[in-house]
């Protein structure tokens, strides 16, 4: 099952919510573990792929800490240009 990212709108806390496809999309409502404010966004993080190869190694050229500053409820991101200038959201 998918693993989604949620963090609250009151305290700040970041949290994991496992759910179907089904489930998310019938309308997830989240409440916060720390405070219990439904007040929470989902955030998108980094995604990890995972790839067979000879090696075994994989290199994804980013640092550790990407992501960690830039996560963004969905609502943030339709209201933010993150580069993309023709996009209509």
């Amino acid at each position: 099952m998918p693993l989604y990212e949620y963090r609250c709108e009151d305290c700040g806390k970041k949290f994991d919510l496992i759910a179907s496809i089904a489930e998310k999309e019938a309308g997830l409502h989240p409440v916060c573990p720390k405070c219990g404010s439904k007040d929470c966004r989902q955030v998108f993080g980094r995604v990890t792929v995972l790839t067979s190869s000879k090696s075994g190694e994989f290199d994804d050229d980013l640092p550790d800490d990407a992501g960690d500053s830039d996560d963004l409820g969905m609502d943030e991101m339709a209201d933010t240009d993150a580069g993309g200038d023709d996009l209509d959201l």
